[in-house]
């Protein structure tokens, strides 16, 4: 039996574009004001705020056992993201829209942008994971981008929790990503993975040039306190093709 063509594309569409391990993510969350975000949302999302403000959060995390379409691709499997991300609602879908994202390799960056059009840039930076002792992890990243240094360094105990109360971790339960293709028009990907446990954090220092990584529009974040800090354990991950 011969499978009509747009039933195999959409079959094609249910299927995961990338499989990876989001590894050790650790959020830094600050609340900022609606004019700054709003020049990077679609026409057709709107702000989804917490405790009536617009939020950012600075994720740093490993990609690990990265597959495209099921194969995977050497030198392209373990690598670290540093990004900025804004959270945004369509309707009655909530999720979060990517402001920028830096990894180490151009290759990965360039693939990102031009296939996908999403913000991707690539930068000197590495990460590392080390357990400081049975009871005690600790996770780095840190990069050097426009002469500046920065970094996040977080301790934590190696055991996690699932919350008790997911309200209480607005940021991280995200299903979807929103996004533009080159004409203009909304587009939408679902990312799925089980609910993320969390470690309580026992030491947190970081530098980060917020002017220098995202321009002076963001530069009032260098001096400011992050609103929620986060260290969530993370897991696999399947990201969807996106559609419009």
């Amino acid at each position: 039996m011969t499978v009509p063509t747009d039933v195999t594309a959409l079959r094609e569409r249910r299927r995961p574009f990338l499989r990876a391990r989001w590894s050790n993510l650790i959020f830094l969350t600050y609340a900022v004001p609606d004019d700054v975000v709003r020049p990077y949302l679609h026409p057709a999302l709107e702000l989804d705020r917490w405790q009536d403000k617009a939020h950012v959060s600075l994720v740093a995390f490993d990609f690990q056992d990265t597959r495209v379409r099921g194969r995977r691709f050497p030198g392209f499997v373990n690598f670290p993201e540093l990004n900025l991300r804004t959270y945004v609602r369509h309707h009655d879908q909530a999720g979060v829209l990517f402001i920028r994202e830096f990894v180490p390799s151009r290759l990965v960056a360039l693939v990102a942008r031009v296939r996908y059009n999403e913000p991707y840039s690539a930068i000197a930076m590495s990460s590392r994971t080390l357990g400081k002792s049975h009871d005690l992890l600790l996770v780095e990243h840190s990069w050097r981008h426009n002469e500046a240094d920065g970094h996040i360094r977080v301790t934590g105990p190696q055991q996690s929790t699932l919350p008790a109360d997911a309200k209480a971790y607005p940021f991280t339960e995200r299903r979807r990503g929103f996004g533009a293709s080159r004409r203009g028009e909304l587009s939408s990907y679902r990312v799925e993975h089980p609910e993320w446990a969390v470690r309580d954090i026992y030491q947190l220092d970081y530098r980060v040039d917020f002017g220098s990584l995202y321009g002076r529009t963001w530069a009032f974040l260098t001096d400011a306190a992050p609103v929620q800090a986060t260290f969530a354990v993370g897991s696999s991950v399947e990201v969807f093709p996106p559609g419009r």
